[in-house]
Formats: C-alpha cells, sequence, structure tokens
C-alpha cells in the first residue's frame, strides 16, 4: 500500500519515496542551452547522501509521491490540506461537482495510512 494515501500499489509503477529528501544535484545541460533551452540534469549526487538509506523509503503512488516532491512530512500534510480549497478556486469542475452536492468537502486532519497502520496494527 501507498504509506501516504494507503491505495493498493500496482506490481510495477509504484514509487520508493525518501521521506526525508535526498535533494538530487543537478546542473544545466549545455548541449540544449546551445540550441536556447534551459535544461537541469542529474549529477547522480546528493546534496543530503545521509538520506539514501533503506529505511528512508516508504512505498508510495505515483501521484503522492510526484505531489510530495521534497517537502517535509508535514510540509506535504499542508499542501494536501490546501487541496479542496485550490481545487475550489481554480477547478470549474470542482465547483460545479460540489454545487450539485457530487462531492462535499470534509475539514479533518490529514493522517497518512502509515501513521494509522504501525507495523500492521491499526493504531
Amino acid at each position: 500500500r501507498c504509506a501516504y494515501c494507503g491505495c493498493e500499489l500496482p506490481e510495477k509503477g509504484w514509487h520508493a519515496d525518501h521521506v526525508e529528501a535526498v535533494l538530487r544535484k543537478s546542473e544545466q545541460c549545455m548541449k540544449a542551452a546551445a540550441k536556447g533551452i534551459f535544461k537541469l540534469k542529474a549529477t547522480g549526487e546528493f546534496y543530503r547522501p545521509e538520506a539514501e538509506r533503506l529505511e528512508n523509503l516508504f512505498p508510495a503512488c505515483a501521484p503522492c509521491n510526484l505531489l510530495k516532491a521534497s517537502y517535509s512530512l508535514e510540509m506535504f500534510r499542508e499542501q494536501v490540506s490546501l487541496q479542496v480549497e485550490r481545487g475550489r478556486k481554480s477547478s470549474m469542475n470542482f465547483r460545479t461537482a460540489e454545487r450539485f452536492g457530487l462531492i462535499e468537502a470534509v475539514e479533518k486532519p490529514v493522517v497518512f495510512w502509515f501513521e494509522q497502520y504501525q507495523e500492521g496494527v491499526a493504531v
């Protein structure tokens, strides 16, 4: 399961997320720059190499890992909690569905799946 949202993970296509980001180093691709394109490429080095360890990896679905990016757990929690308001502000589909009672926003704290089910036991 995804450590964050709890969805079932497919056999292929899930991500190994660094809970504490390793922050990959990158540099400008000069080949692209010669064509007037700004592009970064990974150097293979990390700003936080100490975070590159097995205990720091959580299984995650692609949407959760991509949204989490390099956020800390608390910053990620805040980003998830902002999604309803962002949907209201930027999505006519969200506003329409809400207006017709098809979806209902619920105010509640964001609790990650791993926080509820640590070591296979519901907390």
